[in-house]
């Protein structure tokens, strides 16, 4: 009887044991699905397109400087001599087509990426954690200060007064990168019982 009892008591203790780890397998299972899903949807494509702003950015502004530096040297002899730049127009032509490039930049590409952004913010809600939902009236506010700046319905005064830069939305992109390395931690984990439930 008493062996009965200890094979039976083994089985219940046996069977319990495999429950529990099926189970926390299962919810592990479940996590890092959620993990690849919020990385391959949410914050992924919104770090990518931050990417390609910055990297466009950092190309306009160097093409910018020295845009900058060579006109200087253009007009240097004219300066120089005291003479006026009689062919000013001519001569300028060029570095006007800088200025138009930027400008079209930023209204069919930049601003369409911001765009892109928010609408995937927006979309894809629920698959941002709580501290990134944090950043969404923010970004929102970011971008519709573009639209209305460039549909011509804010005066470039009232842009200069609303401080708007890209520097307001810097602690959202750090965020989002920091988010996005934490998560591929997180699914890299080689113990699953480091993972948080």
């Amino acid at each position: 009887m008493e062996t009965l009892f200890l094979q039976f008591l083994s089985a219940l203790v046996g069977g319990l044991v495999v429950y529990v780890f099926g189970i926390r397998k299962l919810s592990i299972e479940l996590r890092n699905t959620f993990i690849q899903k919020q990385m391959s949807e949410f914050y992924s494509p919104i770090a990518g397109c931050r990417k390609r702003i910055r990297a466009k950015s950092e190309v306009r502004g160097k093409v910018s400087a020295a845009a900058s530096e060579a006109w200087v040297e253009l007009c240097a002899p004219y300066s120089e001599a005291k003479q006026p730049m009689l062919n000013h127009e001519e001569l300028y032509a060029p570095y006007g087509k800088i200025i138009e490039y930027d400008n079209n930049q930023l209204r069919e590409e930049l601003i369409p990426l911001y765009r892109k952004m928010l609408d995937l913010f927006t979309e894809k809600y629920w698959l941002a954690d709580e501290d990134t939902r944090a950043y969404y009236q923010e970004f929102l506010e970011f971008v519709e200060i573009w639209e209305r700046y460039l549909a011509e319905a804010l005066p470039g005064g009232v842009l200069l007064k609303l401080g708007h830069t890209e520097e307001n939305v810097l602690p959202f992109y750090e965020h989002v990168e920091s988010k996005l390395s934490a998560l591929q931690e997180e699914i890299n984990a080689k113990s699953f019982w480091k993972l948080r439930l």
